[in-house]
């Protein structure tokens, strides 16, 4: 049996990089052939190029022409090979683009999109699992408490708070957005899942109830002038709906 030879990573990867020189190269190539191993391991170190030159493709739309530069004399260079030999042409094509775009408008790459409310929300709600609220039992009067504490961060009365069928109160808080009270409202289900309904001041026109989801959980999210809601948790769409219209329902007669 052939003893077979283990290369290492740094050897690999200039081989994948086509840097390697010609007797590593055919060294390595030779064992591929025999050596599953081996293409297990080159696969492992392999960087998948593709989304990086989508990545530039889509930089190099909106920027601007890029200007004139001397045509450079220089002698044919050999055809590469290795993980650069594909897709070589459009991924220069790329870069270059966008060396030059962040050159001369001063930017490299693409602004991330801002999130907004709801995608915090979001995220902080995807933390919470059945045990998060088990404990939260509050009497009425506390309850009330807490339902006045948080009326007054809002400026908008929230005692009458309906009891949406099959939801637990366990708490309210006020959290923040942007300089703005943010109201969380934590009830649970009969089944224990964590269900917030969340209110935050917003703009004066009044939406209906649009479902979505969002981090794997359903959502409910309306505006009434002045406010907006947004009904969050669990991954059953039919129970958020009900709960929802409860809460809709209520949240119109409160607007001012």
């Amino acid at each position: 049996m052939t003893d077979v030879r283990a290369f290492s990573d740094e050897e690999l990867t200039a081989f994948l990089d086509g840097e390697a020189d010609d007797a590593l190269h055919a060294e390595i190539e030779a064992a591929l052939e025999h050596d599953a191993a081996l293409g297990e391991q080159l696969a492992a170190l392999d960087v998948p190029l593709a989304p990086i030159a989508e990545a530039y493709e889509a930089l190099l739309q909106d920027a601007p022409p890029m200007p004139a530069l001397p045509e450079p004399v220089v002698a044919p260079a050999p055809a590469p090979r290795g993980r650069w030999a594909w897709g070589m042409g459009t991924f220069a094509t790329g870069l270059a683009a966008g060396l030059a775009v962040a050159m001369f408008t001063g930017f490299g790459t693409p602004e991330p999109t801002p999130k907004g409310w709801v995608s915090f929300v979001a995220s902080y709600q995807a933390l919470y699992t059945e045990d998060t609220l088990a404990l939260a039992d509050p009497s009425a009067s506390d309850a009330s408490l807490q339902l006045a504490s948080v009326s007054d961060a809002l400026g908008v009365d929230l005692s009458g708070l309906p009891q949406a069928k099959g939801l637990t109160f366990k708490r309210a808080q006020v959290l923040g957005f942007n300089d703005k009270p943010l109201i969380q409202i934590a009830f649970t289900r009969d089944d224990g899942t964590p269900v917030a309904l969340c209110i935050i001041p917003a703009g004066p026109d009044a939406k209906p109830v649009n479902m979505g989801q969002a981090e794997g959980l359903e959502l409910a999210r309306w505006n009434t002038p002045g406010y907006g809601f947004l009904l969050i948790g669990g991954t059953d769409n039919a129970p958020l709906q009900q709960e929802a219209e409860t809460f809709q329902n209520w949240s119109a007669d409160i607007a001012t």
